[in-house]
């Protein structure tokens, strides 16, 4: 008899004298197990204490290995703990960092680890031989075939492409952004549409006389789920620019992270929301200025600029900017309030200290994601805290010698997951007034 066999036969075993205790009947009438199976049996389970004994201790050896590791993370090592894989000569990806380092230092450390490790991998694949610290960054594909390929980025090395892409970018510097351990997160709204009636979708005060209740009221809500989506980029490095550490690092890094940022701030804009973020010029909140009468096409004028602030939510003034495309520069350079005789024409279209223009005291921020002038899009008043980010992790990277080995070239590619919405569900009737508000207001189509 198998071990199976024996497990299942002890188990029906037991459920049979548990039944006939129940029942009050003689146990004698049970049928026993021989003494060869009741000897295999207590071995097996013998066995089974044994592995259940070992699985704790590995799980224990596991979790200080873990918390070692961030240790020593913390500490500056960022060398993780590998079984079998000998670190202790390895040194992190990049120059070694003091505690008093600037921030263009550790810029430019980044930038040296990413040059090292792509270095790393190429030696690796050809056989040159292979950088320790590559095995704990391995992919499931593994290090053991060459031709499978990949080695994951360093956790130093991605977080920094994050980083730059945070940085630079006009849009996600400004966003609502949230890191998130699972694949998405749900968060409740207030379902409010007009203020005129009730607010928060529901409250409603009442003036009362004493020791009289008011009638009961209650805000509506929402739930909203947004699911990670992955953005990538794939790029390639002959040979000789992989020679140069410094200069893949910074070619590499550069090229990732302003084609990610690109991508990302674009679906921000106009995205679908179908296998991509959801754009604010596809919003349901969105609020849409109409043209003046009789106003030329492809033109911007005082009107429009005015009637889109005015449409835009008084919550949002002191966080909101102008975005536009540069098409529209030399319209608004042109612009001025009108004047009584005598009086100065006193510029709509101001520039500060820094050379900013300024809209109504707000910057005006030139981005290629706009549309072209005349055409919805492009100019936008927008308050980009009041959309929603969610990402995981940072860039995940990878890279390969096989894909375009003929050519002399490396491949590499990068992931990145996101997604996101305007967090209004849609725009918002005032108190007092029809005309419905917004945290993203556009001037329509002028053609």
């Amino acid at each position: 008899m198998g071990i199976k066999q024996l497990i299942q036969a002890e188990t029906e075993n037991k459920v049979a004298i548990a039944k006939v205790k129940k029942e009050g009947r003689d146990l004698s009438a049970l049928a026993t197990r021989t003494p060869e199976q009741d000897t295999r049996l207590k071995a097996i389970f013998g066995e089974l204490d044994a592995l259940e004994d070992t699985q704790t201790e590995l799980q224990a050896s596991l979790v200080n290995a873990r918390r070692l590791q961030e240790d020593e993370r913390a500490a500056g090592a960022a060398l993780p703990i590998v079984p079998g894989v000998d670190l202790s000569a390895a040194k992190p990806w990049g120059p070694t960092l003091h505690a008093d380092a600037t921030p263009q230092m550790r810029v430019e450390a980044r930038l040296a680890a990413l040059g090292e490790f792509a270095m790393a991998v190429r030696s690796a694949m050809n056989g040159s031989g292979a950088d320790p610290r590559l095995f704990a960054a391995a992919t499931g594909m593994g290090t053991a075939i060459p031709s499978d390929g990949g080695f994951a980025v360093p956790l130093e090395v991605a977080a920094g492409i994050e980083y730059d892409m945070f940085a630079q970018g006009e849009l996600l510097s400004r966003v609502d952004a949230r890191t998130i351990s699972g694949d998405s997160m749900a968060y409740n709204v207030i379902d409010e549409t007009s203020r005129a009636t009730t607010r928060f979708g529901g409250v409603l005060g009442y003036w009362v006389d004493q020791g009289t209740a008011p009638t009961a009221s209650q805000p509506k809500l929402a739930r909203v789920e947004l699911k990670l989506r992955k953005v990538g980029a794939l790029g390639y490095m002959t040979d000789e620019l992989v020679a140069d550490a410094s200069a893949l690092g910074g070619e590499l890094q550069a090229m990732f992270a302003y084609e990610l940022t690109f991508q990302v701030e674009d679906a921000i804009t106009e995205g679908s929301g179908a296998g991509q973020p959801l754009g604010y010029l596809n919003a349901p909140c969105l609020v849409s200025v109409a043209k003046e009468t009789g106003q030329a096409a492809a033109t911007v004028n005082v009107s429009n600029l005015s009637k889109m602030w005015a449409r835009l939510s008084p919550r949002s003034q002191k966080n909101a900017v102008w975005l536009i495309n540069t098409d529209t520069n030399p319209s608004l350079d042109l612009l001025s309030i009108p004047a009584g005789a005598g009086a100065l024409e006193p510029r709509f279209v101001v520039y500060n200290n820094d050379g900013i223009m300024t809209i109504k005291g707000r910057p005006v921020i030139t981005v290629e994601y706009n549309a072209t002038l005349g055409t919805v899009g492009d100019i936008v008043l927008a308050d980009l805290s009041k959309y929603r980010l969610i990402r995981k992790g940072g860039v995940d990277q990878a890279s390969s010698i096989h894909v375009l080995f003929a050519s002399g070239q490396s491949t590499f590619r990068a992931f990145y997951r996101v997604d996101g919405q305007p967090m209004p569900r849609a725009a918002l009737t005032p108190f007092k007034g029809t005309a419905t508000q917004s945290p993203f207001v556009v001037l329509a189509t002028r053609s």
